[in-house]
């Protein structure tokens, strides 16, 4: 292909403009690699109050235990996205990137590859084991369907962390950019990123509608059922994000528009996709949110009981306060001083309860 929107891109290399050899970050924006990081902050903190309250209230259940490794591979995840925001070129325009910060920037391509099928796979089966704690008791059709389930997610992680070793042959050579073209596939990669993100968000939403169904089945007051519904769905609405992710990938890989065509003068765009312009909002904005509202979904349940005891302690101890307080009133005597008449003697009368009740009522 010798044109591309009105470019003659069989300029020779030599007369394309070569890249920069001295970092140089005043154009850069920080704002995805901030957003990750406190994210992953906010996670992190739900799911330790999560595990605290389940300890403190003797709850601890195997979805407790494997959410561990999950928030484990989810900090990974997030320290993988801030380095990648703020060390490799993300966020800069694609001229002003050098040669070495897009190496760094392949090498974290296919560090993602390999770390997103365990991270986002340990997430899910911390869901599965939630709902087996709260539905699988009455019914084995339910035991079955999460073991099933649970056995996909083991299936899930041997085929995608095998699949990312062939698409550069040898995958060390990722780190080269000027030779991509000559050892790493792209049209190998991008499909199996789009088989990837099909699969998570198959399983997203098959957890997605699992509790809704179930819920419904309940013997509760619709309020509650309605409650459930909600913490349910929010656990499971990481599937809104792998569906956004999805169709990013497909939408940026085969039908994506050059923002910047001044970029084909330069010699790195031979070597470089145009897609890299828009890859952090494309690939790390959904690919942090998207575990991120798992966790923070599924650790809902733990924080709701801990709202619930809170609320009663606070009750509890308000409530003992206005009893001690009324009974202290009641028991102390509380008189006037009244004049006999012609000044001879003095009489006392006593404040009775009522007197007391219509007060505080009138304060």
């Amino acid at each position: 292909m010798s044109s591309f929107y009105g470019l003659n891109l069989s300029t020779p290399l030599e007369d394309l403009i070569p890249p920069p050899t001295e970092i140089n970050n005043a154009h850069k924006k920080y704002s995805i690699a901030i957003a990750s990081i406190v994210m992953g902050i906010l996670t992190t903190l739900v799911a330790l109050v999560r595990l605290t309250t389940r300890f403190s209230s003797r709850t601890l259940g195997p979805d407790d235990y494997a959410i561990i490794p999950a928030i484990i591979l989810y900090i990974a995840w997030i320290a993988l996205a801030a380095y990648s925001n703020l060390d490799t070129g993300i966020g800069k325009p694609l001229w002003e990137i050098t040669v070495a910060e897009y190496g760094k920037w392949y090498q974290c391509i296919i560090a993602a590859l390999f770390l997103y099928p365990a991270m986002s796979a340990s997430v899910r089966v911390s869901i599965i084991l939630l709902y087996r704690r709260v539905f699988s008791k009455s019914s084995r059709y339910r035991d079955i369907l999460l073991d099933v389930l649970l056995g996909f997610q083991g299936v899930y992680v041997i085929i995608f962390s095998i699949m990312p070793g062939f698409v550069c042959t040898p995958i060390q050579n990722a780190q080269y950019p000027l030779q991509h073209t000559q050892f790493c596939h792209d049209v190998y990669y991008a499909n199996m990123q789009t088989a990837l993100f099909s699969a998570s968000l198959a399983f997203d939403t098959i957890l997605l509608v699992i509790p809704i169904f179930w819920v419904t089945k309940l013997q509760l007051p619709l309020k509650k059922r309605i409650g459930l519904v909600i913490i349910f769905v929010l656990g499971a609405g990481a599937s809104i994000a792998a569906a956004y992710k999805l169709a990013v990938q497909v939408k940026e890989t085969w039908h994506h528009v050059p923002q910047h065509l001044e970029w084909f003068n330069y010699l790195m765009s031979r070597f470089v996709p145009t897609q890299f312009e828009s890859y952090g909002v494309t690939f790390w904005v959904p690919s942090v949110v998207e575990p991120t509202v798992a966790l923070i979904g599924t650790s809902l349940p733990a924080l709701q009981q801990l709202r619930i005891k809170t609320s009663q302690k606070l009750s509890s101890i308000r409530g003992s306060h206005e009893n001690s307080q009324m009974s202290g009133d009641s028991k102390q005597k509380k008189t006037y001083f009244t004049s006999g008449s012609g000044g001879q003697g003095h009489g006392f009368y006593s404040i009775n309860d009522s007197d007391i009740e219509l007060r505080a009522a009138a304060a």
